[in-house]
């Protein structure tokens, strides 16, 4: 029952899912939001995933940050330290190995003010070769 509760009140407060294109400049399509953009954006494990190299993580995170208003918040959490995952049997899908350091600073460059940053360890016996990944990070920031 209370997933039928939840299901209906989600239903209420959603009111459309947007194809997003992060690598392209406009990553909506035009008046998918209001025109002032915005007031929150979430992604996660997104952005490393579907970037080549560190600079189309950052220019990413530039053309996600046209969408949000001035003042808007990003809750962005992804994967550090991973280099690829598998989507299934023998599929093996490359991914952007982020540190700490180059989160902060692409965050920084595409103008937003990180407001919190927190960063988990995976321990070894929580990697179960599906990924070669390291560890979590989960930031709050705010477009300038």
């Amino acid at each position: 029952m209370k997933g039928k509760m939840k299901a209906t009140r989600l239903r209420q407060v959603v009111s459309d899912i947007l194809p997003v294109d992060v690598h392209c400049s406009q990553p909506v399509a035009p008046d998918s939001l209001p025109p002032t953009g915005a007031d929150c954006l979430v992604s996660c494990f997104c952005l490393e995933s579907v970037s080549p190299d560190l600079p189309a993580f950052t220019r990413a995170l530039g053309h996600i940050g046209k969408l949000l208003r001035p003042g808007g918040h990003l809750m962005l959490i992804g994967a550090l330290g991973e280099s690829y995952y598998f989507g299934g049997p023998g599929v093996r899908i490359p991914v952007v190995p982020l540190n700490e350091a180059q989160v902060c600073e692409s965050l920084r460059e595409t103008g937003y003010t990180l407001i919190r940053l927190e960063v988990y360890t995976l321990p070894q016996d929580m990697r179960v070769g599906v990924d070669d990944v390291t560890g979590v990070f989960f930031a709050k920031a705010k477009r300038d």
